[in-house]
């Protein structure tokens, strides 16, 4: 996926980026009636502030258009908080890739 995206960041890079990100967008793997529990929602929202950093600090790395597209991948919570809530992440991240 990122070396489509940035392939300045060198082979070592991105293998380690494609073994820790899901192979689709958290928005397009996981039901929309998930995100929208009062109780997920409250998750997110307590999220948002460290997710603006991330994506800041991104752009600074990688340009405006890469940082956005590296978030889609990126859940808008830990993976454990969301998993403990009940939003199945596992299926996400049981996805594998082709070699």
């Amino acid at each position: 996926m990122l070396s489509a995206l940035e392939p300045s960041l060198g082979p070592a890079l991105l293998v380690a980026f494609d073994e820790m990100l899901p192979a689709q967008r958290w928005r397009e793997a996981i039901p929309a009636q998930q995100w929208r529990r009062p109780e997920v929602r409250d998750v997110i929202a307590a999220n948002a502030p460290d997710r603006r950093h991330l994506h800041r600090t991104l752009i600074g790395v990688l340009g405006e258009t890469h940082a956005a597209t590296l978030l889609e991948y990126v859940p808008p919570a830990p993976w454990t908080v969301l998993q403990g809530l009940g939003v199945p992440v596992a299926d996400l991240l049981a996805v594998r890739r082709a070699a």
